[in-house]
């Protein structure tokens, strides 16, 4: 048998690792670590995006908000300027789409009392010390899709009155809205 030199290099053992009793333990060390990072990180991301959607809602219920001032407003100017007692049109119940508005809002003057301002008991006149209350609710609307409606009501008292000397022998607006409470 011949015999066939191995190469030196072949020849030499190996280095077996050395393993020690306190192997794996920072293993047990880094798992909880990475887990905790994990959940905190999972929990930022959840709290966030509820922010972001509390954030969304506040801001469509003080848009049908405005939506309602906005119907109070229409509704003054009205009373400022159109409303006579020759031409008595009723001030509520009032529905009305806001021009111009993205995403569509609306309001709604859901009650006035009283209902007509020419009518008992009368309105006092400007040049007196006291106004007469008008109690008004008013609902604004905005919509996001056809299923998804915001909706906000105020409550509001105007204090008003009449001209008592009018401009002209027929005033056209004989009244006033003096406050807002």
């Amino acid at each position: 048998m011949s015999r066939t030199n191995q190469n030196p290099i072949a020849r030499r053992r190996r280095p077996q690792a050395v393993v020690s009793g306190d192997s794996g333990f920072v293993l047990i060390l880094v798992l909880p670590v990475a887990m905790m990072l994990m959940m905190t990180a999972l929990s930022m991301v959840t709290r966030s995006n509820s922010a972001a959607v509390a954030a969304a809602r506040e801001s469509r219920a003080q848009a049908a908000r405005m939506a309602a001032e906005y119907g109070l407003n229409q509704l003054i100017a009205r009373i400022n300027n159109e409303y006579n007692c020759a031409n008595t049109p009723p001030l509520s119940p009032l529905n009305a789409d806001i021009e111009d508005s993205s995403p569509p809002a609306s309001y709604t003057i859901t009650f006035v009392n009283p209902s007509n301002l020419c009518g008992p008991p009368p309105v006092q006149p400007c040049n007196s010390s006291s106004m007469s209350d008008l109690s008004v609710n008013i609902e604004g609307r905005l919509t996001i899709n056809s299923n998804t409606i915001y909706k906000q009501a105020i409550r509001r008292t105007l204090s008003i009155c009449r001209i008592t000397i009018p401009p002209s022998p027929v005033p056209p607006t004989p009244f006033r809205v003096r406050a807002v409470r």
